[in-house]
């Protein structure tokens, strides 16, 4: 029972030592948290820890208070699954002659005014390719992390799948085993 006590006394204690979370909006309309104070930010209590949930909201309809609103301006994108199929976390490629080809999970198919582009050890690329799979250029031999971004009309990041790291690795013409090689 005493120990019981003590657990409890331990799990009250760490729940009034709670931290308070600071909320703003900036220039463009977004919205960040901070654990400080900042100019024009209120102070906000957290309740539980939010549940993450991948099914998609339902798409909200044009509603009288905002005006000229329709609903194709309002629609959420709801993508299922979004990740890139190939090239695997982890995997070596070899001699791909600086083209990367990439396969990616979509699912549904990208929305009208979406595009799909990679972003490549945190570059953006446009890359060529349609649908789900994508042509990076100038992809030479070394570690690279690459991620699929869905982008809108207005080229406003919608989604990013998570990160792929992968090796290219190229043989080289000073290797004695490469068969062109010839002394």
């Amino acid at each position: 029972m005493r120990s019981w006590l003590i657990l409890f006394g331990m799990l009250w204690s760490t729940a009034s030592l709670a931290v308070p979370v600071w909320m703003w909006v900036d220039e463009t309309g977004r919205q960040h948290f901070s654990d400080r104070p900042m100019p024009g930010a209120s102070r906000i209590e957290l309740g539980s820890a939010p549940v993450i949930s991948l099914r998609p909201p339902s798409t909200p309809t044009a509603s009288a208070s905002v005006p000229g609103a329709t609903d194709s301006a309002l629609a959420i994108p709801s993508y299922t699954a979004f990740a890139i199929a190939s090239p695997a976390d982890g995997q070596t490629l070899w001699n791909t002659e600086g083209r990367l080809e990439v396969i990616v999970e979509l699912t549904p198919a990208l929305q009208p005014g979406h595009r799909l582009l990679a972003d490549l050890d945190g570059r953006r690329i446009e890359s060529a390719g349609a649908g789900p799979r994508l042509t990076v250029p100038d992809v030479y031999r070394g570690l690279h992390t690459i991620s699929a971004v869905i982008v809108n009309e207005r080229d406003e990041e919608v989604l990013r799948s998570p990160g792929v790291t992968f090796m290219v690795r190229q043989t080289s013409t000073l290797n004695p085993n490469n068969p062109q090689n010839r002394r």
